[in-house]
């Protein structure tokens, strides 16, 4: 029976489900999504990534105007999550929030007993704290418990992404998703 057990701890995230859904517009975040996609898949994770579009991107100044006034925007689908344990959502700051995308997705989402990380991209870094506390508190008001979160500026987003990958492993370490090395 020991053994047993012991062989289940072993294997608890080979079959675990994790979805990483995003919105990007520059690709930016797109690339940190797919970045993290590619470093779950061989710790034996399945894993599902997902973009949010909507039918109208519009410009980058309407954009903030509509992330400023907390505005809902019309998504072409809301992507399934319900089997998903973990989920990983990111965004882009505009005007010092997440995007309306974002928003969107999380108020017609539910996310109780979902464990959720949390990254998102920045340009200037104004209002990135901010930005993630709204962040937080949609994903914790919709019953998700957030076991952690980062911020990463855009331009450099590709020169990080290593580090990045490697945190959110030791997250997932750390909230016993994942072994240690050598265990």
């Amino acid at each position: 029976m020991r053994v047993l057990e012991n062989f289940k701890k072993e294997l608890y995230h080979i079959n675990m489900k994790i979805s990483i859904v995003y919105f990007s517009l520059s690709g930016r975040t797109k690339f940190l999504a797919q970045s993290l996609a590619d470093a779950l898949k061989p710790e034996g994770f399945t894993v599902k990534v997902t973009p949010l579009k909507t039918p109208d991107t519009g410009s980058f100044l309407k954009n903030c105007i509509s992330a400023l006034m907390k505005k809902k925007v019309k998504l072409e689908y809301i992507p399934e999550i319900k089997t998903s344990e973990i989920v990983f959502l990111g965004s882009p700051v505009w005007a010092f929030d997440i995007t309306p995308a974002m928003r969107t997705f999380l108020e017609d989402v539910d996310l109780k007993g979902k464990k959720v990380f949390l990254f998102m991209t920045y340009g200037s870094g104004k209002g990135k704290d901010r930005a993630m506390d709204n962040f937080r508190n949609l994903v914790e008001q919709k019953g998700g418990k957030v076991i952690g979160a980062a911020d990463i500026k855009g331009r450099s987003v590709k020169d990080v992404s290593e580090k990045f990958k490697e945190e959110v492993k030791e997250c997932l370490r750390q909230s016993q998703l994942i072994r240690h090395p050598g265990q």
